[in-house]
């Protein structure tokens, strides 16, 4: 795209005449519609008129309206369309024939498409600049929340995909119903909504879907709290047994101190579980350890490894081990209590 206008230009397209009926960006024709466009945005604090404040806000109303256009295709063609720029003049609430004049007058080459430059220019009209920066500032709050929607669901589908397939099956979609409170009647309505290919099961670009709507999105939020909270008792419980299981087993050239400091973890203790993980390599069990030593005391205390245990790309493996040291504990258990009876005997 060509080049944005150099910064000392900025004001010089600014100085536009503020009587000319065409330069006004709301209606002149609808004081209603004006005082709806300006209450909606009234809340949001203006940012400074600057030149890296224009970059950035038509940037992101670029950005944003590029491949929202009536095409029915979505595709991003780095140039705006009318249908495209009559989506900002509408919610601007100007009717047809302003979003003409003011497309006009946008579209220095008639085109018939405005690039980053001619748009740029645009946002940087002082009679336009206070509307544009609003709705920007609003887009990116959208964003901001769409994508904590979407991590929500993420988090929200991990939890529920118990076989760890990548896809939710009936069967792993129903808790979810029974966390919300549905009836059957409820839960196979929601399902049949959720799996919009009917293949049976839902990945999790529909599951994501699903659970961001606006019907659903209060209850997700809700279960996702709660979730949350099961999260970080699981994570307390499984955390704390591997570090008492740690603390028990010996290690060579343990120091003394080691076997009495009962809330902190060693290096050589912390590379045993390394180890068990498959990080073989001392080099990478060190920077591990180190990662985790938050307070540099080169030990590791509980609340400590509780915040390692629960990282996102240790946890998986963190459950692995918690199932082998709970089998073993209760084969031990067995053998114990068998021969407790061949001894009675």
């Amino acid at each position: 795209s060509p080049a944005l206008p150099p910064p000392q230009n900025i004001e010089a397209m600014s100085k536009r005449s503020h009587d000319d009926e065409t330069d006004k960006f709301f209606p002149a024709t609808s004081s209603q519609a004006k005082r709806q466009a300006s209450n909606e945005f009234s809340s949001i604090i203006t940012p400074d008129y600057t030149e890296r404040n224009v970059q950035k806000i038509s940037q992101i109303l670029f950005n944003y309206l590029d491949g929202r256009g009536n095409s029915g295709l979505d595709t991003k063609e780095c140039r705006l369309s009318f249908d495209e720029f009559a989506i900002l003049c509408k919610a601007a609430k100007c009717d047809v024939v302003q979003a003409r004049a003011l497309w006009l007058q946008t579209d220095k080459d008639n085109s018939g498409y405005l690039d980053r430059g001619e748009f740029f220019a645009f946002c940087a009209r002082r009679d336009i600049f206070p509307t544009v920066a609003k709705m920007a500032v609003k887009v990116n709050e959208k964003a901001q929340e769409s994508r904590a929607r979407r991590l929500v669901a993420d988090e929200l589908f991990d939890f529920l995909d118990k076989d760890k397939n990548n896809m939710l099956s009936w069967e792993e979609f129903v808790p979810l119903c029974k966390g919300a409170g549905c009836n059957a009647a409820q839960a196979q309505a929601g399902w049949n909504v959720a799996d919009i290919d009917e293949s049976g099961s839902l990945d999790r670009e529909e599951f994501s879907k699903f659970a961001t709507s606006q019907s659903c999105w209060p209850v997700m939020k809700k279960l996702h709290g709660e979730m949350q909270h099961m999260r970080l008792r699981e994570v307390s419980k499984i955390s704390n047994a591997i570090f008492g299981e740690l603390k028990a087993s010996k290690t060579s050239g343990a120091e003394f101190s080691e076997y009495f400091n009962l809330d902190e973890l060693s290096f050589e203790q912390f590379a045993k579980l390394c180890k068990a993980a498959g990080a073989t390599s001392r080099e990478r069990a060190l920077m591990l350890f180190k990662q985790t030593d938050q307070d540099g005391s080169n030990t590791i205390s509980r609340k400590e490894f509780a915040y390692f245990c629960a990282r996102k790309d240790v946890w998986p493996t963190i459950q692995k081990i918690f199932n082998w040291i709970k089998a073993k504990k209760e084969k031990e258990k067995k053998e114990e209590s068998k021969d407790k009876k061949e001894n009675k005997k």
